[in-house]
């Protein structure tokens, strides 16, 4: 299945579900929520010549959410999502590399400590443990200002376009509305494999960390 094949089937399950018409309004209400998720990432890559998450991007977009039980639920989100590489500070050589991705992370989430002390009937759930995992598809990169050919400069024409992570977190919600989110994301596939394009450059692998703010309506 090509990547743009899959993009669109996991959206059109999303909209399915959130579209279905035999439920009522308030059921609806219940069952389907979403929300607005605003944020930055941190990210490393392995064999970039620096370690540490060191470069710092933004990431922004959109949450839709079915609950599945009392204390599960299952969300999609579309996001505008930045990752990168950037040399570690005052050690040479200097570089930073933006790579703009489209971002679909599909996830489980365990709700626990209801916020009223009921949980039998909460008001809210104010902790969320979520794992899932996400498909990306790279925009665009923007390089090095100085034109210094370092970092994964000499092999950005070669890069693979599509990353799939494994992901992993917790939210706390501070009210029922509004929560913040920490995640960790490891990608399954290199984003440049040695010997790609017919370079001879190391093999990369990037992770990153997302630090988010959500408002659920």
């Amino acid at each position: 299945m090509r990547p743009s094949t899959f993009l669109l089937s996991v959206l059109g399950v999303a909209f399915f579900f959130l579209l279905q018409p035999h439920r009522s309004e308030a059921q609806r209400q219940q069952r389907f929520k979403a929300g607005i998720i605003a944020g930055i990432t941190a990210s490393q890559i392995d064999g970039d010549q620096s370690a540490g998450y060191h470069k710092v991007g933004l990431q922004g977009g959109l949450r839709g959410i079915v609950v599945l039980k009392p204390r599960q639920e299952a969300s999609i989100e579309i996001l505008f999502s930045q990752r990168g590489s950037r040399n570690q500070p005052d050690y040479p050589p200097v570089f930073s590399t933006t790579l703009n991705y489209v971002e679909v992370p599909l996830q489980w989430h365990y709700r626990d400590w209801a916020a009223n002390g009921d949980t039998e009937n909460p008001d809210f759930f104010r902790v969320y443990f979520n794992i899932g995992f996400s498909y990306a598809r790279l925009l665009s990169y923007v390089d090095n200002e100085d034109g210094s050919i370092a970092g994964i400069s000499p092999v950005l024409e070669d890069l693979n376009k599509d990353s799939f992570c494994f992901l992993v977190g917790a939210s706390f919600f501070a009210t029922k509305h509004i929560g913040f989110t920490f995640r960790y994301h490891r990608a399954f596939n290199n984003l440049f494999s040695n010997g790609q394009g017919g370079l001879n450059f190391p093999s990369l692998n990037e992770h990153f960390l997302a630090f988010q703010t959500m408002y659920v309506f």
